[in-house]
């Protein structure tokens, strides 16, 4: 009977430290990992950079831009996505990598003076642009059918895949000299 006894005293020593020491071992490893030290991230979607740096460094989180990428819609200096994901828990002091927006990739306009209409296009489209309007004027110096001029003008920088408006000649301006039939002849009646 004092041996039953002993067997079951030990026992539930050892049941009692059994669970002190789990319960112990998690208390101490929150203090050692720093459990209690989580942060939901941040959702920074559509920030300016600035912006997102400083309500990262308020949360006590980093942030570092991982790409620069050109985007048609999205405006110069805002994150266009990051990791992790908005709304994680996160360790403090951990990083968050974004991609930032460059705007839309700018182009230069190609010179296009003095050519046809087809080479205008076709340099127009090499350089990513489009043909936009044509307005019809006369010139003294440029022949009929060929570009004036562009607007915007040439050498400008324009948003990738915008479409750029020619001015085109009419040939020479002919005063009225009583004979109507120049006129017929100029406008191909």
């Amino acid at each position: 009977m004092i041996k039953t006894k002993s067997i079951l005293i030990a026992f539930g020593i050892l049941v009692g430290l059994f669970i002190i020491a789990f319960f112990g071992t998690d208390i101490i490893m929150k203090i050692i990992v720093g459990h209690g030290n989580e942060v939901q991230v941040p959702l920074l979607l559509g920030e300016d950079y600035e912006v997102a740096r400083k309500t990262c460094k308020d949360m006590k989180l980093y942030i570092e831009q991982s790409e620069l990428i050109h985007d048609e819609n999205i405006e110069k200096g805002k994150i266009i996505s990051q990791k992790p994901n908005p709304g994680i828990m996160t360790k403090k002091y951990r990083t968050v990598s974004v991609v930032i927006s460059n705007g839309p990739e700018m182009v230069r306009i190609p010179y296009l003076d003095n050519l046809s209409i087809v080479e205008a296009k076709l340099k127009l489209e090499n350089a990513g642009l489009s043909l936009g309007e044509k307005v019809f004027r006369y010139s003294e110096e440029v022949n009929k059918g060929n570009v004036i001029y562009s607007q915007p003008m040439a050498d400008e920088l324009i948003p990738k895949k915008s479409s750029v408006k020619i001015i085109i000649s009419l040939g020479k301006y002919i005063t009225s000299s009583g004979d109507d039939n120049k006129w017929k002849n100029l406008l191909g009646e």
